[in-house]
């Protein structure tokens, strides 16, 4: 039996292997969508038996919305890869992006640096730093991120297995311990 899981229970305990599986399984989401594009958050996001979707849902959060996305308009497909880019630092991390503010937050402050994850996820760095630029020409395009992920997924599978923690910080002084879900340690 299969236990749904949303990402917001998981985030900051996922292990490498499970941020490739979400970008590849997201990435083919969004592929799949043609009209009617949905928003990537961690409250739309869920894990079922190893495989990633997203459900609709009515609420968007600000702290996921890009900089160029104004109220009211649909969805586009580069918006979608930055709501991804800040996806995948959230559960990478367990912190929320810019402190919270998100996208607008890096619009009305140029000079604002891009995330780097530490040592457990370090190889996601420069594929979610590509996802978040500001400039949605500049902004990694899907199927390329697909790529990337599916092949640093089969370079997961081979590496022996390391239990995730949460990045420690100033406010994250205690680490605990977190078993990931059995259904997810299959990846």
């Amino acid at each position: 039996m299969n236990k749904i899981i949303n990402l917001r229970h998981i985030a900051g305990y996922c292990p490498e292997a499970a941020i490739w599986k979400m970008i590849v399984d997201l990435c083919c989401i969004i592929q799949g969508q043609d009209k009617r594009r949905t928003p990537i958050t961690p409250r739309s996001l869920f894990v079922d038996g190893g495989s990633f979707y997203i459900d609709e849902c009515d609420e968007i959060s600000p702290e996921f919305l890009p900089p160029e996305y104004v109220t009211g308009e649909s969805i586009t497909e580069s918006q979608q890869i930055w709501m991804l880019g800040a996806t995948i630092y959230y559960a990478s991390s367990g912190r929320i992006l810019f402190g919270g503010h998100g996208g607008h937050y890096q619009r009305t402050n140029p000079y604002v640096q891009l995330p780097v994850l530490q040592k457990a996820h370090q190889a996601i760095t420069p594929v979610m730093q590509r996802c978040l630029q500001t400039d949605p020409s500049q902004r990694i395009n899907v199927q390329e991120l697909k790529d990337i992920a599916l092949r640093e997924s089969e370079r997961c599978r081979r590496a022996p297995r390391q239990q995730a923690r949460p990045q420690q910080t100033a406010s994250n002084k205690i680490i605990t311990d977190r078993k990931w879900p059995e259904e997810m340690v299959a990846l």
